[in-house]
């Protein structure tokens, strides 16, 4: 038989596969597997071809990566890998990235949004906030983030008389404000002691640490300390805490280490307000529905539906509701009225 370049009589097509698509592992494996035939062929004809090229000739795969399936085997030979010779290749797909930001985040963003209205005179956008942000080491975030955290925060675009989008505070935000200057003033003014609860976090080498404690122009409430490690990855710190934790640690070291005629000042975070008598919503099932509204003295037809029932619970109109539902009334504050009482 005589001995011939395999790709003598061939016009050399160009290859089947095409750029930058990924072979996956039985492809990769026939591929592997033709580029043994041919060498074996080529030794016992003792034939002078090109067996990478002719692999491809015979696949449609280029050549060259042809020779990256031939590295990628031999690489695994070498290091006695354990499993099958080939791995279909997956893209790296991108990580979301864990923005860590907290309260003091929140109040350092609200405060450069005024220093552009009141010190700059200009209108911020939020390619202008976010670079001024990231200048000063406040939050280095996407314009994506910053948008859903102006929102988180209290805040929202408006058109002016110009058409263009200006970022303003809600105006309940501003009115809530405006509310507890007032009543910390007096407070102050009647000699209260105020204490100011807060959580944080710090980032240590073993994991994430988190400090809930309080205190104020007298100092930190003694025995109050709590630090305990963080069981969530996330960035949002406010994971790691419950009210069943929350309340453990108020009840059992800041209440009772708190000084007589204290003023107690905390943010809304999701387990400081959890509420007593908290009214139904869509996802409440309708015999919970009920048992409120029984309990409420509210007066329903037994044969209403659920959406009929949750009107009554929501629409003043069609209830006659009780004193004692129409102030919000949070757990949190009943624990500390219950330690006043003892």
């Amino acid at each position: 038989m005589d001995s011939q370049p395999l790709s003598s009589g061939m016009s050399n097509p160009k290859p089947a596969i095409a750029r930058g698509k990924a072979l996956r592992s039985q492809a990769r494996e026939i591929v592997y597997n033709v580029f043994q035939y041919f060498t074996t062929k080529k030794n016992d004809d003792n034939a002078k071809y090109n067996v990478r090229e002719v692999t491809s000739e015979a696949t449609g795969v280029l050549a060259r990566t042809v020779g990256y399936i031939m590295k990628e085997a031999g690489n695994r030979t070498a290091s006695d890998c354990t499993g099958p010779l080939f791995v279909t290749p997956t893209k790296s797909k991108p990580h979301k990235k864990v923005i860590a930001a907290d309260e003091f985040t929140d109040a350092a963003i609200r405060n450069k949004i005024r220093e552009f209205y009141t010190v700059r005179k200009e209108c911020p956008t939020l390619k202008t906030l976010c670079a001024a942000l990231a200048s000063d080491e406040v939050l280095d975030c996407s314009r994506s983030y910053l948008r859903k955290r102006l929102a988180t925060s209290g805040f929202k675009w408006k058109k002016c008389q110009s058409n263009r989008k200006v970022l303003i505070e809600r105006p309940e935000i501003a009115a809530w404000r405006a509310r507890y200057l007032r009543t910390i003033n007096t407070y102050r003014i009647e000699g209260k002691n105020i204490v100011y609860l807060d959580e944080t976090y710090v980032q240590a080498s073993h994991g994430r640490l988190i400090i809930v404690h309080g205190g104020g122009e007298k100092g930190f409430v003694p025995n109050a300390l709590l630090i305990f490690k963080a069981s969530s990855r996330s960035g949002d710190y406010h994971s790691s805490m419950n009210f069943e934790n929350f309340s453990k640690w108020l009840t059992q070291k800041f209440l009772p280490n708190l000084p007589a005629d204290s003023v107690v000042v905390m943010y809304n975070a999701k387990y400081h307000c959890v509420q007593t008598n908290k009214r139904p919503n869509s996802s409440t099932l309708k015999a919970d529905v009920v048992s409120w509204l029984r309990r409420n003295n509210v007066q329903f037809n037994e044969q209403f539906t659920k959406a009929e029932l949750l009107l009554l619970a929501v629409t003043k109109e069609y209830s006659i509701v009780s004193d004692d539902i129409k102030t919000i009334s949070c757990r949190l504050e009943n624990l500390a009225k219950s330690r006043d009482d003892h």
